[in-house]
């Protein structure tokens, strides 16, 4: 339609975003056959790794990420002049960051340059905002009925894994309902296994099978969507959930199960999680049954289930990792990475970790400006530009980047491979078969150097599942380790790397696995321990089975985060030995040496000390005397206040006592009480630590000494006149005590506390302070000690309110005096 109007200019194209590369290609394969032309001619594509358009190509559908590199290098687009963002509801990172630059560039210096935004599920009006002036049309399709039915595990296959559940269910469903079957899947392992056990089915033995994924090959993902005479079941990940559209698919069974791009703490890196989808996927799956005829579609959970899953997925820029996305950013020229118009902006915790991480990997710097704007700026670094370069994680991309100038890319492609897949060596129980894998593995200064040794064992004898499991090796993870550092072998080459096998250096491989993790550097706190301070002020352990666990400093490729009785305890595995001199000849701009007076937790006491620190990781410290009385007092009192020293007589009558000082000053003003706020309470804490250096010095000292000479004797006196810790009520023996709440919302109020019964026959007007100034709250307890009544007003309660509460309370407490 743009085209055939002519509302794109002669000789510029119309640039397609589709969210996969298998859709980018065949829907430009459909288009170009509608058109009744040959793909490559007035219809194109251009993937990763593949790509089919000529000189005369004018609908050209790509990835998002080829969109985000076109632009890199050709900030205006000259040759486009009008982009469609298809499947928005998917809400993928590049799609949003896509969206901004180009409507960035609409608003700036390309007015001509068209925006067009599609998706069968799309919160319209949001976006009618964010393109304001933007028009919004619909376009309504028919729809067949379909059935849907539950299913939480038949007995049959109750427990079995998810692949045999859905042959299972085809096999019963192919009996009674017509046409094509599609199933869903959550990834490529999946897909090839439920294929094999859709062909052991009755059903499936008189059927064509196909998986369908975005790394087959271009052969078999046509061979998928092709239409035959024979019954199909096609096995797809959700790339067949909304993108493409597959003739002659009347039965859909659903696993419920897809991999979501999310943060991956554990690896610092985005990675892919498999998850539950949310029900506006689900629906979009069950749509497929239900676009030529009447569908039925069988969902592998219970219906109870569904109603508590999400109701739509959250977009990708409120859970992935923004190194990458920030990357492209500062390509492109932008500095302000907050100030950037983001159609939903990510949180500040997510834009703070992705710049802490490309400042690490030496990809940022601060620019020096002299504007006002309260933002820091940034600029990429030489290695910044060379990492936006690669279409990788930049951890990823700085590793082989380092590992050409160490000339060792073809085994640190390996070791990204083994960094971001399944564990290679398996745990093995029996004590002997485990010490003689270990002694052919022999000692290593790294485990990726144990999992190397374990792949090449396993690639000699082309990952046979037996010999594996002898060795205790995982044989389909090394076999995708393999395949997938083929991958990172090609970026690499690309990028004009050398990635050429060579022989293996050690030494080399353990810088690069620096420079890719130097934000996980880490130093144990001495031989005897595991325990280890890592850089960014973390607290951490290594993982005990570690090759590198006698290493004074390491790097680690993988952090777990493990709560244990409400405790988080950091994990560290995948690690790598350091030397420290190699610190100093990359990064020697990230040390400084530091006098500091610190309190040593070993020791107890404040020290004054040396330290030379990387970033903020102590290396090395040594003890320079004495620290200034005024200096211990001052670090004493902020171990106190952050809660790591505990004062044995501050109780809680020393916090109660400084609400009521604090209340007086707010109700009282003519006595001149300053408010014992933070800072106060820093300061008397100072004043009391000052002339000790040490926990023992004010563990056991009375503080009441130095609260009380907050006040001076008058305003003393004064304070218990018109503030006094407790009442007398004429029915009860003792004083009922008065809680002070200088913060409370309405404003400051005190509040005496009492059982009902105490407060029988008194009269309102007594329960005031300061000379009847200010009338107390009165908080009635039950028998059980528990407040049953909160009033301001005691007449009108003993009017109102009494006689439900008696109902109440007078059945379980029946000797008490109820009036």
């Amino acid at each position: 339609m743009l085209l055939d109007d002519g509302l794109v200019a002669p000789g510029q194209q119309i640039v397609v975003l589709q969210p996969r590369r298998l859709a980018a290609r065949l829907l430009a394969k459909r288009i170009a056959h509608e058109r009744g032309g040959q793909l490559g001619g007035e219809v194109g594509y251009h993937i990763r790794f593949d790509r089919n358009f000529g000189p005369e190509t004018r609908i050209k559908l790509v990835t998002e990420g080829v969109l985000l590199r076109q632009m890199l290098s050709e900030p205006t687009l000259p040759k486009i002049g009008a982009v469609i963002f298809d499947e928005f509801h998917e809400r993928h990172l590049y799609s949003d960051l896509g969206i901004a630059m180009i409507r960035k560039l609409q608003e700036t210096i390309r007015p001509d340059l068209k925006i067009v935004v599609m998706s069968a599920t799309l919160d319209t009006d949001a976006l009618a905002d964010y393109l304001e002036p933007a028009e919004v049309l619909s376009v309504e399709s028919r729809a067949y009925p379909l059935t849907i039915e539950y299913s939480a595990g038949a007995q049959k296959v109750a427990g079995a894994p998810v692949w045999e559940q859905a042959a299972h269910h085809f096999d019963r469903l192919a009996k009674t309902h017509d046409g094509d079957c599609l199933i869903f899947m959550s990834g490529a392992y999946e897909i090839r296994r439920t294929v094999e056990a859709i062909q052991t089915t009755g059903a499936g033995r008189g059927c064509l099978v196909f998986p369908l994924y975005g790394e087959l090959p271009p052969d078999q993902q046509d061979a998928a969507v092709a239409q035959y005479d024979q019954r199909k079941v096609v096995v797809a990940t959700n790339v067949a959930e909304t993108s493409i559209t597959i003739d002659g698919i009347r039965l859909v069974i659903d696993s419920g199960l897809a991999r979501i791009a999310r943060y991956d703490a554990h690896r610092g890196v985005n990675t892919l999680l498999i998850e539950k989808i949310s029900r506006a996927s689900a629906d979009q799956r069950a749509g497929r049954a239900g676009r030529t005829a009447p569908g039925h579609v069988l969902r592998l959970w219970s219906e109870n289930e569904h109603a508590h899953r999400e109701e739509r997925e959250t977009a990708e820029i409120r859970r992935v990792d923004l190194s990458e996305t920030l990357l492209s950013l500062g390509k492109s020229g932008i500095t302000d990475f907050r100030a950037f118009p983001w159609f939903e902006r990510p949180t500040e915790p997510a834009l703070k970790r992705g710049i802490e991480l490309l400042w690490d990997l030496g990809a940022l710097r601060r620019k020096e400006t002299f504007s006002d704007n309260p933002n820091e700026e940034y600029v990429l670094t030489d290695i910044g530009r060379k990492l936006a370069d690669f279409p990788l994680h930049p951890r990823w991309a700085r590793l082989l980047l380092a590992a050409h100038d160490e000339g060792c890319v073809w085994h640190a492609a390996l070791l990204a491979a083994f960094a971001q897949g399944r564990a290679i060596l398996l745990p093995i129980k029996d004590r002997r078969q485990r010490e003689e894998r270990e002694s052919i593995l022999g000692d290593a200064h790294s485990d990726f150097f144990h999992w190397l040794s374990a792949w090449g064992m396993a690639r000699k004898q082309n990952f046979n599942h037996g010999f594996c499991r002898q060795w205790g090796i995982h044989a389909n993870a090394a076999r995708e380790a393999d395949h997938a550092a083929e991958q990172f072998r090609r970026i690499a080459e690309g990028q004009g790397l050398n990635a050429g096998p060579g022989p293996l250096d050690e030494d080399a491989l353990r810088r690069c696995l620096l420079m890719a993790f130097s934000d996980h550097l880490a130093k144990r706190d001495g031989r005897g321990t595991l325990r280890c301070s890592i850089v960014h002020g973390r607290r951490g352990e290594l993982r005990r089975e570690s090759a590198a666990r006698d290493a004074e400093l390491f790097v680690a490729a993988e952090i777990d985060e493990i709560e244990t009785r409400g405790e988080v305890n950091i994990i560290l595995s995948l690690a790598t030995e350091i030397e420290e001199e190699w610190l100093q000849d990359i990064f020697p701009d990230d040390f400084v040496t530091k006098s500091d007076v610190v309190y040593d937790k070993e020791l107890r006491r404040v020290v004054r000390r040396e330290e030379r620190r990387f970033r903020d990781l102590v290396l090395s410290a040594t003890d320079r005397g004495e620290p200034s009385s005024d200096e211990a007092a001052a670090l004493l009192a902020r171990e106190i206040v952050a809660g790591k020293l505990e004062l044995k007589r501050w109780t809680s009558q020393r916090d109660d006592w400084i609400k009521r000082v604090n209340f007086a000053s707010q109700s009282f003003p003519e006595l001149e009480i300053e408010p014992i706020d933070a800072d106060a309470r820093a300061m008397i804490l100072e004043q009391f630590c000052y002339g000790c250096v040490s926990y023992k010095d004010i563990r056991d000292k009375d503080p009441w000494p130095f609260l009380k000479d907050w006040l001076t004797g008058e305003q003393l006196a004064a304070l218990n006149y018109m503030a006094p810790e407790t009442f007398d009520l004429p029915n009860r023996r003792k004083p009922a005590s008065i809680r002070y709440e200088p913060d409370a919302p309405g404003g400051p109020r005190a509040v005496i506390s009492s059982k009902l019964q105490d407060f029988y026959d008194v009269d309102q007007k007594i329960l005031t302070l300061g000379g009847g100034r200010i009338p107390m709250v009165i908080e009635m307890l039950a028998p059980n000690g528990r407040p049953c009544q909160i009033t301001e007003d005691l007449v009108n309660f003993w009017k109102t309110s009494y006689e439900g509460v008696k109902k109440e309370l007078r059945g379980r407490y029946p000797k008490h005096e109820w009036r």
